[in-house]
């Protein structure tokens, strides 16, 4: 890279991407070297891109194409185009890279745009649930990765890998690709190409269980976008933390998040698609208005099947969330319909574990079979999958402990000293006055958990308060 090019970007990376923009625009009229100037010019598209400006910088990149740009100038500008296509709008990003591959005859190591377009239909595959023929074209548009001429489309081909490996439950190898591509570009020191990453560290964090930590590597990462203006970010991170919210049970924190991420979609002129936005509000509206409430936008926004595999091939956890609030609503044509998008995704991608276990999780809460859901709850890769099919478990054998006794068996009331450890703990801090979040945040627990055992505590007990509770272990 040209040394002044490396100058020029380094300062870009340390104030915001309104200003960097400013810096690269007056050094392009300096009657720069050509090459220079050129390579300004494909740093002036990034930026565009980062700040949420995607129309702009298509026409940026237009105008350089237009020009006689050198061919590392040329293959950045034409990758960077192939991402803000999708950016703009995903269907006709899909179209555009589909034509691009057709073109090639499917070769994607033919030049850089080759592998961005593998890569922006990845994505677009993936949303069909055709979990292997996505990695496939991922990986081959990452293997292209050390020969891309930008360092910023480098890193996303790369972060692309690691997202599809995550979504395919292959976690550990998306923690390798993670940690190389960090090092690939680490030396340039930029926030710009760490904030590629940074909604993938959350994820990795997040499915470790480990989510104090993802939520505050998000905090963390937004803090930097907004304070950069990069607004290309925002979206994603706001879900994410709205998401990290609902889990810890705050429910009017995961609202603000919501109202913030619409609002930076709605003045957004691009972003990076997601399903986690219409997913994030989807649970948001069951926790604030119960499962009836949350029927409406599940007729909306997941109707088909398509709509639903989207969704379900990229949270392990979401199929099983559709079967047990349509069955807690009352609601069996739509708990089949998810069960049935389920097991579909799972038959037509054998060997992907998220999705054959996703499989046997929502097949296990219709028949109410507690032996399958034992071996969803130790199955699942995901911790927060694994910690809802646990609950689902647990509310099943606790529903049959209510069952009615029969005449020549007397119901049994447990005594105190049947407490378990986890029971015991969760006794002690609620009558210390702590909520359930509180609660849940010292035991490392999800609130939901928190929630089902105060639940057993009480009925062991004999009691049907706190104040009861607080007054017990007193004695």
């Amino acid at each position: 890279m040209t040394e002044p090019l490396g100058l020029v970007r380094a300062l870009a990376s340390i104030g915001s991407v309104e200003r960097a923009v400013e810096l690269v625009e007056t050094a392009l009229t300096l009657g720069l070297p050509t090459d220079l100037t050129a390579r300004l010019s494909c740093l002036l598209v990034e930026l565009r891109m980062a700040g949420g400006d995607v129309p702009h910088a298509l026409a940026t990149a237009e105008d350089i194409l237009g020009t006689e740009a050198p061919p590392s100038v040329h293959g950045a500008v034409t990758a960077g185009r192939m991402f803000g296509r999708y950016f703009q709008n995903a269907a006709e990003g899909r179209r555009h890279a589909e034509a691009v591959l057709s073109a090639h005859g499917g070769r994607i190591d033919a030049g850089a745009e080759v592998p961005a377009a593998a890569a922006v239909l990845s994505d677009a595959v993936f949303s069909d649930g055709r979990v292997a023929e996505g990695l496939r074209l991922v990986r081959a548009a990452a293997a292209t990765a050390p020969q891309m001429p930008s360092p910023l489309w480098r890193a996303y081909l790369q972060m692309m890998l690691a997202e599809r490996l995550v979504d395919a439950g292959a976690c550990e190898e998306a923690e390798r690709v993670v940690q190389a591509a960090r090092a690939d570009v680490g030396a340039l020191n930029d926030d710009g190409v760490d904030l590629v990453f940074a909604h993938l560290r959350t994820r990795l964090l997040s499915h470790q269980g480990r989510l104090a930590e993802a939520r505050d590597e998000a905090h963390q990462a937004l803090a930097t976008a907004v304070g950069r203006g990069a607004r290309l970010y925002v979206p994603p991170l706001l879900a994410a933390l709205g998401q990290f919210a609902l889990r810890f049970g705050d429910i009017n924190g995961a609202t603000t998040y919501v109202r913030r991420y619409r609002e930076a979609l709605g003045t957004s002129a691009g972003h990076v698609p997601s399903t986690a936005y219409d997913w994030v509000e989807l649970q948001l509206t069951a926790a604030r208005h119960g499962a009836h409430g949350a029927l409406q936008p599940m007729n909306r926004h997941y109707a088909t099947p398509d709509q639903r595999a989207a969704l379900f091939v990229r949270h392990p956890d979401a199929a099983a969330w559709f079967v047990r609030t349509a069955l807690a609503a009352g609601d069996i044509r739509w708990a089949t319909l998810a069960a049935t998008t389920a097991r579909r995704l799972a038959e037509r991608n054998p060997g992907v574990p998220t999705l054959a276990t996703a499989a046997l999780h929502v097949d296990s809460l219709l028949r109410g079979d507690p032996d399958g859901l034992v071996r969803a709850a130790t199955e699942h890769g995901d911790h927060w999958a694994r910690t809802t099919a646990a609950e689902d478990l647990a509310k099943l054998l606790d529903t049959r402990s209510r069952r009615p006794p029969s005449p020549d068996r007397p119901a049994e009331v447990a005594p105190p000293e049947t407490l378990t450890d986890v029971e015991l703990a969760v006794a002690r801090l609620v009558s210390e006055g702590l909520t359930n979040q509180q609660v849940a945040f010292r035991l490392r627990r999800s609130p939901h958990t928190v929630n089902y055992h105060l639940r057993n505590i009480f009925r062991k007990l004999a009691i049907g308060s706190r104040v009861e509770l607080a007054r017990h272990t007193r004695l």
